[in-house]
């Protein structure tokens, strides 16, 4: 089915959705904005580009799209290559080989120029889309004037001796995790492996709705079991005190996972949690509905793509380059995802992946989990806007 054709979801007031088509450079990209009142959308404001992490879509920014408009900027979400509703023009599968960090530059690049605009004010990433922001920021600088990192730090571009950007950690974290008793395993393998795509999928319908309501939820500042803190070093003695989610016992799947903790959650939280403010029954509606359509084999490559030592190869020429533009990091108190890769938000704080002149500094915002950006969007958006005026 050509996803242009879709119903349109449920927006908020002052969002709205097109495709803007990039071909022949790329694709036709699902994106939703918001414009400045004071501004038509032929004229150009400053753009701020937000990209979605995993599992998620442009309608992960529905709350925060209005806010930067308010504040006189073109604000635009794409639904990222591989998630949602971006497609090949001629309807065809995305590629495999052209889900790579290193074409996710490309695909950024492209969709500036579909959008008729010759550099982005403030580019946004949200965990997985941090990979994409961060790398645009180094391979594109003439195209990007700032950056925001969100619940996803970035430790830099490893060069061909590192181990998944880990030197000095453990070089075989599966094996060791496997060791543990119970056996655990790594999330980032986990979902690399040949089978993870199906298991996250099936079934889908309410059994799908209800995989994700728990993984979000889990995930959040609502969940009590998220305690986080820095971790020492890329060792199983380290990451064995993460959540399931990241740390997954080894004879599960991600939804035996999620069951095993959801399990343990008390039955007033339970029957709370449809009508969670920040993501309504309805809004999770979109997600289940939109995996259970596209399901999750494309959105999945991602991590099968920055794992494969291969894929690393096409960044070595960037290796040890430092982001050179101002940026700032941004996550909730309770997420683990500021800290599961020992040392990175450090290696921005101390110069290592960031210009220590380029360094704005890591807010941490209270009430918020992974999803700051949906779980308390007017301090999220606070905090984007305050490095968008300092450009």
């Amino acid at each position: 089915m050509d996803p242009s054709k879709l119903p349109a979801w449920n927006l908020p007031e002052g969002v709205t959705s097109r495709f803007v088509d990039t071909a022949p450079k790329g694709l036709k990209v699902h994106i939703l904005e918001s414009f400045p009142q004071s501004k038509s959308s032929d004229s150009h404001a400053p753009l701020i580009l937000l990209l979605h992490g995993f599992p998620n879509l442009s309608y992960d920014w529905r709350y925060i799209l209005p806010l930067l408009a308010n504040a006189g900027y073109h604000a635009v979400a794409p639904d990222m290559r591989g998630f949602g509703r971006t497609h090949n023009s001629d309807l065809s599968p995305i590629e495999e080989e052209t889900i790579r960090p290193v074409f996710s530059v490309h695909d950024v690049v492209s969709l500036l120029e579909g959008l008729r605009y010759d550099s982005i004010h403030t580019i946004v990433g949200h965990d997985l889309g941090a990979v994409p922001a961060s790398l645009t920021s180094i391979i594109r600088k003439d195209l990007v004037k700032s950056l925001v990192l969100v619940a996803h730090p970035f430790k830099g571009i490893p060069g061909p001796s590192a181990n998944d950007n880990k030197a000095g950690g453990d070089p075989d974290i599966q094996a060791s995790l496997g060791k543990l008793d119970p056996p655990r395993k790594h999330y980032k393998y986990y979902n690399a492996s040949s089978g993870a795509a199906d298991e996250w999928t099936n079934p889908t319908g309410q059994p799908l709705h209800d995989f994700l309501r728990g993984y979000f939820h889990l995930k959040s500042a609502g969940w009590a079991g998220n305690k986080p803190h820095p971790l020492k070093s890329w060792t199983a003695e380290e990451l064995v005190v993460m959540p399931h989610y990241y740390v997954m016992r080894a004879d599960l799947s991600m939804r035996g996972n999620v069951e095993l903790d959801m399990a343990e959650e008390s039955p007033n939280v339970l029957e709370k949690l449809p009508d969670t403010p920040w993501l309504t029954d309805a809004d999770l509606r979109v997600y289940s509905e939109e995996f259970g359509r596209t399901k999750f084999d494309r959105a999945l490559q991602w991590y099968r793509a920055i794992i494969d030592p291969k894929q690393a190869e096409d960044l070595l020429p960037f290796s040890g380059t430092k982001i050179a533009v101002p940026t700032k990091y941004v996550s909730g108190t309770a997420d683990w995802g500021t800290y599961q890769v020992p040392g990175s938000l450090e290696a921005m704080e101390d110069g290592t992946s960031v210009e220590p002149g380029c360094w704005r500094g890591a807010v941490h915002i209270d009430g918020a989990g992974h999803w700051v950006n949906m779980e308390q969007p007017d301090r999220c958006a606070e905090e984007i806007l305050a490095l968008a005026r300092f450009v």
